[in-house]
């Protein structure tokens, strides 16, 4: 791999590439952990610092105006920091973007410590849908008491104990579902916006999470399987010690499964990307006013069989960039269904008096210049599992995208 050609984006402190924050397993995964400080005070005065023309100052000053006249004359007492919190939340409401969020002092805590590797919790991967605002399950970790409690990929959760999720963000829901193991939670799903609510008591426990399986799906044809759940900080190497079991194995062929993968660290999907394009642009990202401000690349080598990836509705993000990239270059087929479409890149910010935000800052595009953000990529050959179904726990005569992957597989070195 060719690290002298990266180009880390300078300014990017943390790389939300993941659907959601995978706050009740993992954290964050992404790939650095250092946060820009802003040297800022969270108080009314200094709202009208940094302002660059006299509208911005008049505009910021009916804002201090407003705090002020409410902290003087309302009924209630209010402590100056629910007021300046409630500014800038609105402030980063205002954008309309669910990725964009500022967290107050508690709720940046608890993003802090997943980003630190905090495993205790219910085991959900959480997406937000853009057109409802519902906060969704990505899916359940294997073995986890989501899963044992019978949740799926695409429950709604509407809400937490005696909390409507309504309007809630997904760090808020997050910080709702969260706990220490062994206390109990309360989840009221639907299935879908028509369905009954289902009402779900689960008791949090350690999240024990394993990224990549992998098998022989195929003993005639020796035809390989990996399927990567998400990326943490030991996807790649768990990804390659799966490859070189397999390998050692004499496969022809291998499927990689991207199903329901939410996304997690560039740092690793680009390490397996290398394993797998030959030499050539992985991705890059855009800026504000279109500034290129990072790019990925491979090195010469490639796989040696050939590849096909599964997709679904829910691989979303780092997942994508892996799919699309293999996609472009050609490396290898697309089975499954059209993929979530979540190609943003998030700045975190940490605020001088313990708050935090995360902005939207970029967006990743393929190496043809495809913008996956909002659209998605369709693969080479669309197939359907039906509907409700679980990809993690289908068995392979049911799996119509598994069984359609393993007949592209198979033309595939046939055609060699």
């Amino acid at each position: 791999m060719r690290k002298n050609n990266w180009k880390h984006i300078s300014r990017i402190a943390i790389l939300c590439l993941a659907i959601s924050l995978f706050s009740f397993f993992i954290g964050t995964t992404v790939g650095g952990k250092q946060l820009r400080e802003v040297n800022a005070k969270n108080d009314a005065s200094t709202l009208l610092t940094q302002v660059k023309d006299e509208q911005d100052s008049q505009d910021l000053k009916a804002v201090s105006e407003v705090i002020q006249i409410v902290k003087d004359k309302y009924i209630k007492d209010v402590e100056m920091e629910t007021l300046t919190s409630g500014a800038i939340k609105g402030v980063i409401d205002s954008l309309g973007d669910p990725y964009s969020v500022f967290m107050n002092k508690k709720e940046f805590q608890d993003f802090i410590s997943s980003l630190e590797g905090s495993l205790s919790g219910v085991g959900i991967v959480l997406g937000i849908d853009d057109s409802t605002q519902d906060i969704i399950v990505v899916s359940p970790i294997k073995g986890s008491p989501a899963q044992k409690a019978g949740i799926l990929p695409g429950d709604i959760i509407v809400k937490v104990n005696d909390t409507e999720l309504s309007g809630k963000t997904l760090d808020e829901a997050a910080g709702m579902i969260r706990g220490e193991k062994g206390t109990k939670v309360t989840l009221y799903i639907k299935r879908n916006q028509n369905s009954d609510l289902i009402k779900l008591e689960l008791v949090r426990d350690d999240i024990r999470i394993s990224t990549v399986d992998y098998n022989i799906v195929d003993d005639a044809a020796k035809i390989g399987y990996i399927r990567i759940s998400f990326f943490d900080s030991q996807t790649y190497n768990d990804f390659k010690t799966a490859l070189d079991a397999l390998q050692k194995q004499k496969i022809r062929g291998l499927v990689i499964d991207l199903r329901d993968n939410p996304g997690g660290s560039l740092d690793e999907t680009v390490k397996i990307a290398d394993e797998i394009l030959g030499e050539g642009l992985i991705v890059y990202t855009e800026g504000k006013n279109g500034n290129r401000l990072g790019e990925y690349f491979s090195d010469e080598s490639k796989a040696s069989v050939p590849i096909t990836v599964m997709v679904n509705e829910n691989s979303a993000s780092a997942s994508e960039i892996l799919a699309g990239a293999i996609q472009d270059h050609k490396a290898g087929k697309l089975v499954g269904a059209k993929t979530f479409g979540k190609g943003s890149v998030q700045e975190v910010f940490s605020l001088e008096d313990g708050s935090g935000m995360k902005i939207t800052i970029a967006k990743y595009y393929l190496p043809s210049g495809r913008c996956i953000d909002g659209k998605g990529i369709e693969p080479d050959f669309s197939v359907k599992n039906p509907e409700g179904s679980n990809s993690f726990d289908l068995s392979k005569e049911k799996d119509a995208q598994l069984l359609k992957a393993i007949e592209v597989t198979k033309s595939l070195f046939d055609a060699k």
